[in-house]
């Protein structure tokens, strides 16, 4: 519950940063709620998170894939929030391809949080 705990306190940093104008810290936030996530769902599959960037990238892939019929568009959404980690450093992201996969990556959110919570429901 601490992942999911800090992915809902990026959340409300994200939606913050959003509407003070700031992309690229909005952006990463998002990033983080992804990642928080994915690392909750890592301690329940393995007992423990995932910190390593590359690796964390395997396991969301692979868990989206084989979780989720429409695996494939949830596993592009989280590459979207892959760049968003990345333009947080190099702020190359316009504001309507922001917009666009900003709905995307808050789509997968849900479903990734839905999914936690269900898991953990079944414990």
């Amino acid at each position: 519950m601490d992942y999911r705990n800090r992915a809902q306190l990026y959340l409300k940093n994200f939606e913050r940063e959003k509407i003070e104008g700031n992309r690229e810290k909005a952006g990463e936030a998002l990033w983080g709620v992804i990642s928080c996530l994915i690392n909750a769902l890592a301690v329940l599959e393995y007992g423990k998170p995932i910190p390593d960037h590359k690796e964390q990238s395997r396991f969301a892939t692979q868990f989206i894939l084989s979780t989720y019929e429409d695996g494939e568009e949830l596993a592009k959404a989280y590459s979207y929030a892959e760049r968003f980690h990345a333009n947080f450093y190099h702020a190359f992201l316009d504001t309507q391809e922001f917009e666009t996969i900003s709905a995307e990556i808050l789509n997968l959110a849900g479903r990734l949080d839905a999914t936690l919570m269900e898991k953990i429901r079944k414990l």
